[in-house]
């Protein structure tokens, strides 16, 4: 089988598999979205409650207050038809009367009592005096059983209805009193519902055995509600919300696989062709010129990795080579580097001291011993200055300062140059530049692009340039590309060097010596017409 019907089948078969993990995925998540939206209209439901509830805890305060005093005389028929005519009004509750020692003497719905009528056993007392008593045989109902609420002489017979316009399919509810001191429970209105106390009186969340609780409390009165729904709401949905859940997470799980599966193969691969042409030297080098300014002349070139795959594209630089630190054979990249830029440039060096060639080294070039030997082997004994060499370290390699410093000593003791790459975005510091002792910091094309323009980061890079004055370090600045940009760092007035599109493009070591000449040619007509303008003018 052909390596490229076997990549072929590869993706398919994991495109196929991520289609499988999406369906069960997409049904996964039609039950837990289903599940979620349910406690959420539970949560909301018991919220809901509780404003029923203050409404209620309201309602029965301004009961008490009306007969706290009364205006009429104890148990009176004007106090009686009060009595009633509240009741009447009321939403929540069925009757109310008056008590003394212990006795019903009157109500609104039975009158006034011949036999004042003895309240049975008390159930539980709240802080503030109110006593309950739940579950108690109601005369006004044919003894049916009810809760009644006294306090201060007054009573009221709560409305075992007074909740059921709250009720919601799929859900039930209890309402109760608490005592938060002895943390006390007694069910007023609701469905009896065996929960722990403590699940009430912490306001807590529960699924216990297929139902799911949540309890909320008044934080006007003393009562607390609990809500309550199944937690196989997912069960219920229809056929069709599944069957498109699944069909929407299969289609995801297959276009995602076969993304990643297309990405990671390609990777791979990429990796494998990137391997085999370092070691059969099928990568290439060109030469981005570095002008001085405000001369105009060339100061050296920086040699710029290209490469191509099996099929003839162009791989970005900054790609193939986080591919090759990955899969850790930078170094055999680096050796390329060194040996051909050498090869390619060495005569020229040799020809035109002044002119410095710049490399970029990787982070785990600085560690051990072999980018020290390489550069001895091919520099060295190429009969070329180290100082016509600077090696470029970008600012993520300013990570491990101690590492970085050591490594950064020893290229300045052999005679190297040392630049910061990318200046400005990475980890660089100015306790950074002060300890490595750089001999040049390259401004990132990110500012340049900034020039002329109302970008928030306008205004840095004036600042680094007034820094790199301060530290003494002589600056680069990438990405020159239009006139603009070049006109307003030569109007700065300072001796920097500058390399972009607007100067030159990268060109083969064969025509650097022309781009030399032809940039010493364009700066001494350039010269020569600045001083014939000023002799006219004088």
């Amino acid at each position: 089988m052909s390596l490229g019907k076997y990549r072929r089948l590869s993706i398919i078969g994991l495109a196929l598999f991520g289609a499988a993990l999406g369906a069960v995925g997409g049904y996964w998540l039609c039950h837990v979205s289903r599940l979620r939206a349910a406690n959420v209209a539970l949560s909301t439901y018991a919220s809901e409650l509780v404003d029923h509830a203050n409404e209620y805890g309201a309602e029965l305060r301004a009961i008490k207050l009306a007969f706290n005093p009364s205006a009429f005389p104890f148990c009176s028929t004007e106090e009686i038809s009060k009595l009633r005519e509240l009741a009447f009004h009321s939403l929540q509750v069925k009757d109310i009367g008056r008590l003394q020692n212990g006795k019903l003497v009157c109500s609104g719905w039975l009158g006034k009592l011949a036999d004042p009528w003895s309240m049975p056993q008390l159930t539980m007392t709240l802080p503030g005096g109110t006593q309950i008593y739940a579950d108690i045989p109601l005369a006004i109902a044919g003894h049916q059983r009810g809760v009644v609420l006294a306090q201060q002489g007054v009573d009221v017979v709560l409305s075992p209805n007074a909740f059921e316009r709250w009720d919601r399919p799929g859900m039930r509810n209890m309402v109760v009193m608490v005592n938060f001191t002895t943390r006390q429970i007694v069910r007023i209105t609701g469905d009896a519902m065996e929960l722990d106390p403590a699940l009430i009186l912490s306001e807590g969340h529960a699924e216990i055995g297929g139902k799911t609780y949540y309890a909320r409390c008044s934080r006007q009165s003393a009562l607390c509600v609990v809500a309550e729904g199944s937690t196989q709401i997912a069960a219920s949905d229809t056929p069709w919300l599944q069957f498109e859940y699944i069909v929407m997470g299969a289609l995801a799980g297959f276009g995602l696989s076969l993304a990643a599966a297309q990405f990671y193969l390609q990777r791979i691969g990429l990796a494998r062709q990137l391997r085999r042409a370092v070691r059969h030297g099928r990568l290439s080098l060109v030469y981005q010129p570095i002008i001085e300014l405000p001369s105009g002349s060339c100061a050296g070139a920086e040699a710029l990795l290209r490469w191509s795959d099996d099929d003839g594209n162009a791989i970005a630089p900054d790609f193939f080579i986080r591919i090759a630190e990955d899969r850790g054979f930078i170094g055999e990249i680096t050796e390329f580097l060194v040996r051909r830029s050498i090869q390619d440039v060495g005569d020229i060096l040799r020809n035109h001291p002044e002119l410095t060639l710049s490399l970029n080294i990787a982070p785990a070039d600085l560690q051990g011993e072999a980018l020290f030997q390489l550069l001895d082997l091919h520099v060295r004994q190429a009969g070329i200055h180290p100082r016509q060499v600077a090696l470029e370290i970008t600012e993520r390699s300013t990570a491990d300062i101690i590492q970085l410093r050591e490594a950064v000593l020893r290229l300045h003791m052999d005679g190297y140059q040392v630049h910061i790459d990318d200046f400005g975005t990475g980890y660089s510091s100015l306790a950074y530049l002060h300890e490595l002792a750089v001999d040049v910091i390259k401004i990132d094309r990110a500012f340049t692009r900034t020039i002329g323009t109302d970008a928030v980061t306008a205004s840095i890079l004036p600042q680094i340039l007034a820094l790199a004055t301060s530290l003494h370090v002589e600056v680069i600045v990438e990405g020159v590309e239009t006139e603009e940009q070049a006109s307003y760092l030569t109007a700065t007035g300072s001796v920097m060097q500058v390399q972009g599109w607007y100067y030159g493009k990268p060109v083969q070591a064969a025509d650097l010596p022309k781009y030399k000449e032809d940039m010493a040619h364009a700066a001494e007509v350039s010269l020569s017409s600045l001083n014939d303008h000023g002799s006219r003018k004088a």
